[in-house]
């Protein structure tokens, strides 16, 4: 970005619109799909084991590949990384169509599949981030509700689907499908092209000065007039042989595009401690005059080409400095790993990395639950279910209102949504019948938008724009490793206390984590600025 396109802004909308709905475009088809491919896997003659492993490496490698995303991004640009990832996602199904073997499926759906899926979200987020700022939360709000509607479609047509042609045949479909990714990714356009200038309020416009002021009685030019700003003035217009007449500037005056006043200046000159300028041809040096001569300046002359000698040594010397640098030093800067350098940015990589792993186990566990602890029919899980989903579609639309409502940060925000997901969490461990969990699955679908929203925007209101890619792949590479420990001791508390009681109220340990870390931040920085302002009062 150039020194001119630093001082402008993102539009806050125009054609970010179109850039918000090619994002709903791309998430309402991919996203549904890769988190429900599960019910399509399970009808192949994969086992069980086998079919969660698949998944699994699905969200590992993806995350993981996310973290290349910051050098992808900033190399190519996201319109084209985001056609890559459509192209390999369409692609990967498509050859999962015809998969018959284990590895096959681990080709197809694991590595293209997730890299594709890596790709195209780091792309679309990178965009709709580059077309809005302060109504940022409006445009991921927006988008994120339209993303809801594809899990509620999503699920009925890929039942669909296997029913009337049987799994590689509807995978194949689906293939065609995921090209929609394809189209949103060809709307899409560098953000650059639409910057516009800051606004400016009436108290930063500085007041004019004066052009004129009167001598006299008379009306001259400004002493700031002419100043420096109208030497350039004076060297665009050389007298005779490219000399400046020393006494030429009334009449250049004349004959410029001056204004009226600046003419009066010159018919009513101020004469006052003025003396008369000398002739043109006493102003010159005369050839029989002696002039001195500088003999340093011609010393020098002699040494420039040991100096320049001794320039050419000092660039050998840094370039040497700079091939001595070590693998680790070029490593940290083409991810832009000096981000980790900033306190508060790891404290909020921490916090989201945490409530990221939390929000996925649950979800997965969420079904089991219903079944296995509450004793559900199949029918009322899916009721439940739809009416999470129905609460968070909505809710997702209306949040960021709430928010530009409370006047309240995106970090802020998240925080109460965690709260709110805690409390419902714990109000499920004490609900036995079926209208109690509809109440608590609608809460839980509140609860889940505010997240889903927000989470969305904390790292980009706090991170630049150019470092925005290198920012959320650092984020998703610790989300994967945090979901991968913390999901596998979810694993044994399970089968060490044999209920679902117990990894719940380790999840809202965990989540509440989050919301420790965050606030000790806040109140730190706010007694340090406290204690600041106190000595200036003083004084």
């Amino acid at each position: 970005m150039s020194k001119i396109e630093t001082n402008k802004v993102p539009p806050d909308g125009g054609y970010g619109w179109i850039v918000t709905i090619a994002y709903a475009m791309n998430n309402v088809v991919v996203l549904p799909l890769i988190a429900g491919f599960a019910l399509v896997l399970n009808d192949t003659d994969l086992t069980a084991t086998q079919v969660t492993f698949i998944i699994v490496l699905n969200h590992s490698i993806g995350m993981l590949l996310s973290f290349f995303g910051g050098p992808m991004l900033s190399r190519f640009g996201y319109r084209k990384v985001a056609v890559l990832g459509a192209i390999c996602i369409s692609a990967g199904l498509m050859i999962m169509s015809a998969a018959n073997e284990f590895w096959q499926f681990i080709l197809s759906y694991s590595i293209i599949c997730s890299t594709g899926v890596a790709a195209i979200m780091a792309a679309f987020t990178l965009a709709i981030n580059s077309f809005f700022k302060e109504k940022r939360g409006r445009a991921v709000g927006v988008g994120m509700s339209i993303t809801g509607l594809g899990s509620i479609y999503m699920p009925l047509l890929m039942s669909t689907l296997m029913y009337a042609y049987g799994w590689r045949y509807a995978v194949l479909i689906l293939s065609a499908i995921c090209l929609h990714s394809l189209v949103a990714a060809c709307l899409l356009r560098p953000a650059k092209w639409y910057l516009k200038d800051p606004p400016t309020s009436e108290e930063a416009v500085p007041l004019k000065e004066p052009e004129v002021e009167l001598v006299n009685g008379s009306v001259t030019p400004s002493s700031k007039t002419v100043g420096i700003a109208s030497l350039p003035q004076l060297a665009e217009e050389p007298g005779e042989n490219g000399v400046l007449p020393s006494k030429s500037l009334s009449m250049r005056s004349l004959t410029s595009s001056s204004s009226i006043q600046t003419r009066n200046a010159i018919s009513h000159p101020d004469i006052r401690n003025k003396l008369p300028d000398a002739p043109l041809s006493e102003s010159r040096y005369k050839w029989w005059e002696s002039q001195e001569i500088n003999l340093s300046s011609s010393i020098n002359i002699f040494n420039e080409t040991e100096n320049s000698k001794a320039v050419n040594v000092r660039e050998k010397e840094v370039v040497k400095e700079e091939e001595h640098k070590g693998y680790l030093q070029h490593f940290i800067q083409f991810f832009d790993l000096t981000l980790l350098s900033d306190p508060i940015f790891v404290n909020i990589i921490f916090g989201l990395s945490v409530a990221a792993c939390v929000e996925t186990n649950f979800s997965l566990l969420l079904p089991i639950i219903l079944k296995d602890m509450m004793k559900f029919e199949t029918s009322d899980i899916a009721k439940l279910m739809s009416v999470i989903g129905f609460s968070d579609t909505l809710f997702r639309f209306v949040s960021p209102f709430i928010g530009e409502w409370c006047n309240k940060s995106p970090r802020v925000m998240y925080m109460v949504s965690l709260l709110m997901i805690i409390f419902t969490r714990t109000m499920m461990l004490f609900t036995t019948s079926f209208m109690g969990m509809l109440f608590v699955s609608l809460a839980l679908g509140i609860t889940k938008a505010f997240r889903t929203v927000y989470v969305n925007i904390v790292i980009p209101n706090y991170v630049p724009i150019h470092r925005l890619a290198f920012a959320s792949g650092i984020q998703m590479f610790f989300s994967g490793i945090t979901i991968f420990t913390i999901g596998s001791l979810l694993t044994r508390v399970r089968e060490s206390s044999g209920s679902y009681i117990m990894p719940i109220i380790v999840l809202n340990f965990v989540t509440l984590l989050t919301i420790i870390s965050w606030s000790a931040e806040f109140l730190y920085f706010r007694f340090k600025n406290k204690s600041k302002s106190e000595p200036e009062n003083i004084t």
